[in-house]
């Protein structure tokens, strides 16, 4: 029995980790041809409506392996998830069991991952995206050392591409807590409120970012693992990745106001 399709509004995610894109379509990985009968060609309406992207969307898990089936015919097509198969557990499992898993991620923290990846995507923040990602894919399969190290590069990549869509040169000292200084310069964050009434704010989110770097090196893996690897809990991984995350939402969205005032806007 085929699926039921709900078609999707304009702003409905459709985003799932087996698509890619073909010759002016969409492609999905998962699906299994049998000659003429069934296509990989997949449509927005199918991928909101299939079980692995919901999955991949609503509890941000990118572990589920489906089998699936597109059959074209006249006038459309229909489709049929045979079967889900879950990578880390290496076993079947379905929807409602993926929202209620143990390794699943806090809801929470994958509303501030999506919608921090959907707006490093939308801005072109690609690096960053790429290390959220990691750092997501990291907490998904219980390496916190690694989570704790891409969430902080997360947030220097932010910083980074502001830096060079404006033109202006990187500082030169490395550190986190130095490519923040001269961020917060670049986007005049002190200036956000009038008032002067942030500017404590500002302050405190100076020493949180130097915590941040301080966190990396004594529970990241930045600097590699030894014999005995440093014991990060996932609490301290979740929580360096939405601080992470939502300063780098913070950054980009005060880049994209001063960028718009600028004489000449550099891409």
């Amino acid at each position: 029995m085929f699926n039921k399709l709900q078609e999707p509004k304009e702003n409905d995610n459709i985003d799932c980790h087996l698509q890619q894109i073909g010759m002016g379509t969409l492609i999905c990985r998962a699906a299994r041809q049998t000659g003429d009968e069934t296509t990989n060609e997949v449509s927005p309406t199918i991928c909101f409506n299939c079980s692995a992207g919901k999955i991949f969307r609503e509890v941000g898990c990118d572990a589920v392996l489906p089998k699936i089936r597109i059959y074209p015919y006249k006038g459309g097509v229909s489709f049929n998830v045979e079967t889900l198969f879950c990578k880390i557990r290496r076993r079947e499992t379905t929807l409602d069991f993926c929202g209620k898993c143990g390794l699943a991620t806090a809801e929470t923290t994958q509303k501030i991952i999506s919608n921090a990846r959907g707006l490093f995507k939308a801005h072109g923040f690609y690096s960053a995206y790429k290390d959220i990602e990691k750092a997501r894919e990291a907490i998904r399969d219980g390496n916190f050392e690694n989570a704790v190290t891409r969430s902080i590069s997360c947030l220097e990549s932010v910083m980074r591409i502001c830096h060079e869509k404006l033109g202006n040169p990187l500082p030169s000292k490395k550190q986190v807590s130095d490519l923040w200084k001269s961020t917060r310069k670049l986007l005049l964050l002190d200036e956000l409120d009038p008032s002067g009434a942030t500017l404590n704010l500002m302050n405190a989110l100076s020493g949180v970012v130097s915590h941040l770097g301080g966190l990396r090196n004594t529970l990241g893996d930045v600097h590699g693992k030894g014999i005995f690897p440093p014991d990060v809990s996932e609490n301290i991984a979740e929580l360096a990745i939405n601080v992470a995350s939502t300063l780098s939402t913070a950054v980009i969205r005060r880049f994209n106001q001063i960028k718009e005032n600028l004489p000449n806007e550099r891409s």
